[in-house]
């Protein structure tokens, strides 16, 4: 009888105890995870176990292990941002019910930056996590115009390295960013995978950020570029969720990743890099006039489709240009 009394008070006690350690698992937002005022941009909750109040999911990539890019609309300038991925060993498929523009909330993620996550500040989805989806629906966010010095890069080309003199760009980690008026650089042959491309100001070529397309859903190939990405390209505007990368003592840097062919923002029809009334102007000047559009002018640039005529594809592709660049 005292055997049997003994087990009931053991269970009991390890279910107390089981409790307990679950209800001290703090619940934060995204900015709490991702604030730092540390010199190497690491989080404060590194290593711990929590809960997400979690975002919008602005970006899903289903790969052998499943990412999602959360995106807090409260905290839209800076630290808004956090990826979420399955862990590689206990659960690394868990979002295939997620959708675009779900606010989804995270228990019992794992964060992890001086892992396998190279840096980032990202939360890992183990087989003790869940989620919930708080609303759907949600608009998806237009991307955080920054200036290109704000993710710039440092190549030494002889010593195959690149280390950032500061981290002021992690504000904008995991963040849905642009830089404008830039031109293809570097290409291929740069970064850890050599996959990387440089993304150079048109304002001061010395200045360029890194670029990648191994995320970008139209990308055909995840090793190289983006087909549209050649060298010497001029281009309004790029987009893309900002990526920290840290190896050893050769690479810490930031990567702008591209997401899909719409990433990229081509010039303008009259070179000023807005697509505003002057545009429009000389667009209406080549509607429908049947005449016949090549290259590399493309009836002053407002065949925008490129298929020989100026018609209603291109005033579709026109107006979702619309103010692009204001």
């Amino acid at each position: 009888m005292i055997r049997k009394v003994c087990m009931v008070v053991l269970v009991v006690t390890v279910f107390i105890t089981t409790k307990s350690s679950y209800a001290d698992i703090p619940t934060l937002s995204i900015y709490t995870i991702q604030y730092t005022d540390n010199p190497d941009g690491s989080s404060y909750y590194d290593q711990q176990v929590l809960n997400c109040k979690g975002g919008i999911v602005i970006h899903k990539y289903l790969g052998s292990r499943h990412k999602l890019l959360l995106y807090d609309p409260n905290n839209w300038d800076a630290w808004g941002g956090i990826g979420v991925k399955g862990d590689y060993d206990t659960n690394p498929t868990p979002f295939n019910d997620v959708q675009l523009g779900d606010w989804i909330y995270l228990d019992n993620v794992f964060v992890d930056e001086s892992g396998k996550a190279r840096g980032n500040t990202e939360l890992i989805f183990k087989d003790i996590s869940s989620y919930s989806t708080l609303s759907t629906g949600n608009s998806l966010p237009k991307p955080l115009v920054v200036e290109v010095n704000d993710i710039a890069v440092v190549y030494d080309q002889d010593l195959i390295t690149c280390l950032v003199t500061d981290h002021r760009a992690e504000k904008y980690e995991a963040m849905y960013i642009k830089v404008r008026n830039v031109t293809v650089g570097d290409y291929n042959d740069a970064g850890s995978h050599r996959d990387n491309y440089s993304l150079e100001d048109n304002n001061d070529p010395n200045i360029y950020c890194w670029a990648s397309d191994y995320m970008n859903i139209n990308n055909p190939d995840d090793t190289t570029p983006h087909p549209i990405v050649q060298p010497g390209l001029n281009l309004c505007g790029v987009a893309g969720i900002l990526e920290q990368y840290t190896k050893l003592s050769d690479w810490d840097y930031y990567q702008l990743l591209t997401i899909s062919t719409g990433s990229f923002a081509k010039t303008d029809i009259d070179g000023d890099c807005d697509f505003d009334f002057c545009d429009f102007g000389v667009f209406a000047q080549h509607w429908r006039t049947n005449e016949q559009c090549t290259a590399p002018d493309w009836c002053g640039g407002t065949d925008l489709t490129q298929n020989g005529t100026v018609n209603i594809f291109d005033l579709k592709e026109f107006s979702e240009r619309w103010l692009e660049g204001k």
